[in-house]
């Protein structure tokens, strides 16, 4: 005699994150690959310039993590479009589980690679000025210790968030309705023209840009709470074709 089970909210959740995690290696992939790339142009300096005086020459080089925040701020806006697409809403649908469950596990497993990946820049920040101590150069280190560390994790796990959660919304919808989506753009650019765009746009980057690192992450969060709330309300609407 056997009987079924229905699984709980939770599981299908756990499933869900699990399943990113193991079938979809190709976007932990893409993270490490792009991060590897921005490592090495990390450690081999940047914006340097010299001076010279009689006999005094001075060569100042720019160690910094700008090259993985840019490719990391790149990848949080590319990657979650497949998340959303249509080709792998079918596959998630050959499991157990909700289009609820489904989004609330990919806005876990986007969160988890988030917050991975600012780790990782803040611990190439660290290492790229601390590189220079090998060959006993003179080292400046950034203002503030500790905290501008703490403060550059804080920003641009933020940062990655509102990206990675607006990147699964547009791509939710547009998995939803190519035509829709056009037309709303349409709309847009001509009821709002595109300098009112440009405004809005550039309101969303002051509220999430001012202040001190603390409120930009909860600012952040906030956005992507929004973002995430859109792509389960349109998600209701999208199709799974037998």
């Amino acid at each position: 005699m056997s009987t079924l089970t229905q699984p709980t909210a939770s599981n299908a959740i756990r499933s869900q994150f699990l399943r990113n995690l193991y079938g979809r290696s190709g976007i932990l992939g893409s993270l490490l690959a792009l991060q590897v790339i921005g490592i090495a142009l990390s450690f081999s300096g940047g914006n340097g310039f010299g001076t010279s005086d009689g006999q005094i020459t001075i060569n100042v080089v720019d160690y910094s993590a700008n090259p993985v925040i840019g490719l990391t701020l790149l990848w949080a806006l590319i990657s979650p479009l497949y998340l959303s697409s249509r080709d792998s809403l079918q596959t998630d649908f050959t499991f157990p589980g909700n289009r609820m469950t489904r989004h609330c596990g990919n806005a876990l497993y986007l969160a988890a690679l988030v917050l991975t990946a600012s780790l990782v820049v803040t611990l190439v920040q660290m290492a790229s000025v601390l590189f220079t101590l090998i060959p006993g150069r003179p080292l400046l280190l950034p203002d503030g210790g500790t905290g501008h560390y703490v403060s550059l994790f804080a920003v641009l796990t933020g940062y990655c968030l509102v990206l990675s959660a607006a990147s699964y919304f547009a791509g939710t919808l547009f998995s939803v309705s190519r035509i829709a989506v056009f037309s709303l753009f349409a709309l847009v650019l001509v009821f709002l023209r595109v300098t009112a765009v440009n405004e809005l746009v550039s309101a969303l980057f002051r509220f999430a840009g001012d202040g001190p690192p603390s409120m930009i992450l909860l600012r952040c969060l906030l956005l992507t709470a929004f973002f995430f709330l859109g792509a389960i309300v349109a998600g209701s609407r999208q199709e799974v074709k037998a």
